[in-house]
């Protein structure tokens, strides 16, 4: 009788501290920095950062996971996918548990927090519009501003937002104007400079913000499309949350973004019949799962990789370092860049095989880009692709959209160093798509052609070649993550 009695206390008292939400929905998982783990509900109804934007309050509700890195800065994710960064506006928050007094927790001490999912009562707000911010903010919002002045080569024009669909920024000064490209729903496409400088907005949460035109990547304009024509425009939506990849690093900060594939046979090389020597004959390859990276390095990753290890910083040619690609890195750098961050994240990355790269870079698809068989008007950066950097220098990270796959700047921007050695051709390449290899090899294969040179380098089959040694401004890299237990 008295353990019946026990257990009956003991369910009543969890009942009484997770109450209904713990009850329907599971417990809150909280991850120290020192690796402790606990387990319970957190009591805060609502997360409350300080952002670029203004104060944004997201309701514990539409909160999924919160992680923090070595400053105060702290990145929410919310239960529909939605990303902010800032810092929290309190400095701990407490835990309650099951027969335990509730913990307090320091923000300082936690390395990330899972919220379980909870019912909430709140109106689900219908907004269609979408802000993606340099800093890797991605959210919903009402965009309030509705004239935007720009300023093209030849004239200054008014457009009102019922006429944009896209927005996306190539180029920001923080006080000054910013270079964009405008898509109108038409489908035309202007670009120049952005004269509006402050843009108004209200987010899903009832959160009134103030978009500083420097810290912007892209603004997408649904309110006004129907849509079963105009989607809700979300890059991040088109991929499967099951395949998106994204390891912590030893100080706890996040690597970069990957995206599984599921691999499996396709047709590589010329399977038009006009491209060059060393793409022919197309050969059949079947490829294992592996993770490839959303976009190529960037200065922001490679710079913290040179900080870590004491090597110099390659040069940005005056570019900008920040989001636009690494360039001007050997390969033997690039592979050394990889076994660094195989070393922080316990994960092992490498450079794609040409066989990997060519198989993320098409998408699925059988035509010469990715978009079709035509170079169209500015879908990449190249001598040659109508964008507003061709010949002249490299364009930040995911300023192009992204391919069916969901990588961006797989075509242009810059060459991308591969694994294999290089071969006149690939028909003695591995059936599996493994790198090729050879006794001494001084030259290795690139591949996606870059912002110097013509539309013809930029096909998805195109393969070049250079010295292992050689850093140049039109070559970077991206990455590949191997998955276990392939």
């Amino acid at each position: 009788m008295n353990r019946f009695f026990a257990i009956t206390i003991a369910l009543w008292l969890c009942l009484q501290m997770y109450g209904v939400a713990g009850a329907e929905s599971g417990v809150d998982v909280v991850t120290m920095k020192n690796g402790d783990i606990f387990n319970g509900t957190v009591d805060k109804a609502s997360f409350t950062l300080t952002t670029h934007y203004g104060k944004v309050s997201i309701p514990d509700a539409q909160v999924a996971e919160l992680h923090f890195g070595k400053t105060p800065q702290v990145i929410i994710i919310t239960q529909g996918g939605a990303h902010y960064s800032g810092t929290l506006t309190e400095k701990e928050i407490l835990i309650q548990r099951a027969l335990h007094q509730p913990l307090p927790l320091a923000f300082t001490d936690i390395a990330e927090i899972s919220i379980a999912p909870r019912k909430s009562r709140r109106k689900r707000r219908l907004i269609r519009d979408t802000v993606e911010a340099l800093n890797g903010d991605l959210f919903h919002a009402r965009i309030a501003t509705t004239d935007f002045i720009l300023k093209a080569p030849d004239s200054i024009q008014m457009l009102n937002r019922s006429r944009i669909f896209l927005m996306e920024f190539m180029q920001s000064e923080e006080e000054g104007e910013s270079l964009v490209q405008v898509t109108l729903n038409s489908g035309a496409k202007l670009q120049g400079q952005l004269m509006t400088r402050r843009i108004q907005a209200e987010d899903r949460f009832g959160n009134h913000l103030e978009l500083g035109i420097g810290g912007l990547n892209l603004l997408a304009f649904q309110v006004n499309h129907q849509p079963d024509t105009f989607p809700g425009y979300n890059y991040r939506k088109r991929i499967a949350p099951s395949t998106l990849i994204r390891d912590r690093l030893r100080d706890g900060t996040p690597g970069p973004e990957m995206i599984a594939l599921r691999g499996g046979e396709f047709r590589r090389g010329d399977l038009q019949g006009d491209g060059d020597g060393d793409e022919q004959p197309p050969k059949l390859i079947a490829l294992k799962p592996f993770a490839i990276g959303l976009y190529e390095v960037t200065f922001d990753e490679y710079d913290r990789f040179c900080d870590s290890t004491g090597k110099d910083k390659p040069d940005d040619a005056d570019w900008g370092r920040g989001r636009h690609p690494v360039v001007n890195v050997s390969w033997d750098s690039a592979t050394a860049y990889t076994d660094w961050l195989s070393q922080q994240t316990g994960q092992r990355y490498r450079l794609p095989t040409d066989a990997e790269w060519e198989y993320a870079a098409r998408g699925g698809t059988g035509t010469r880009f990715w978009w079709g068989n035509d170079i169209g008007f500015a879908n990449a950066n190249c001598a040659g692709c109508s964008s507003i950097w061709d010949g002249a220098m490299t364009s930040r990270v995911g300023s192009f959209g992204p391919n069916p796959y969901g990588l961006h700047d797989t075509a242009g921007n810059v060459f991308e160093w591969v694994a294999d050695c290089w071969n006149d051709t690939f028909e003695t390449a591995p059936g599996d798509g493994s790198a090729l290899e050879k006794p001494n090899c001084g030259i290795r294969v690139i591949r996606g052609g870059a912002w110097s040179f013509p539309p013809k380098e930029v096909r998805s089959a195109n393969r070049w070649r250079d010295f292992h040694p050689r850093r140049s401004d039109d070559t970077g890299f991206r990455l590949v993550r191997e998955l276990g237990g392939e």
